[in-house]
């Protein structure tokens, strides 16, 4: 935010007329509220809230994950639906992460250690 303030010492001074004034604050402005709005993001990813949600989605998705491989009494509506879950898993998992792909691969190691004890 200190680079804000020295842009608005530099473009908002009183040498600037009224109008490239009106100009620039509006894009300043523009600057700041996508800045805030990205730092907001990012503090939601770190949030402890969040990382519990995201938590119990991968426990989640493992389970939902075994029983797939391992119920073959599960009716096709049911199978759907748990691909539909886990499909929304995995995008709920994208979002909050900054390399949803390690994650991912860390919850197939998951899946295939919990297979290989079976």
């Amino acid at each position: 935010m200190k680079d804000i303030e020295k842009i608005k010492e530099i473009f908002l001074s009183e040498d600037v007329d009224d109008e490239d004034y009106q100009e620039n604050l509006d894009k300043i402005t523009d600057w700041e509220n996508s800045l805030i709005e990205n730092e907001n993001l990012l503090s939601w990813q770190e949030h402890d809230i969040t990382k519990e949600i995201i938590s119990n989605t991968k426990e989640n998705l493992l389970e939902v994950s075994l029983r797939l491989v391992n119920d073959r009494e599960i009716t096709e509506q049911e199978r759907m639906t748990m691909f539909a879950k886990q499909d929304a898993m995995k995008w709920l998992i994208s979002l909050s992460s900054d390399n949803p792909k390690i994650i991912l691969e860390q919850i197939n190691d998951d899946i295939k250690k919990a297979l290989n004890q079976i």
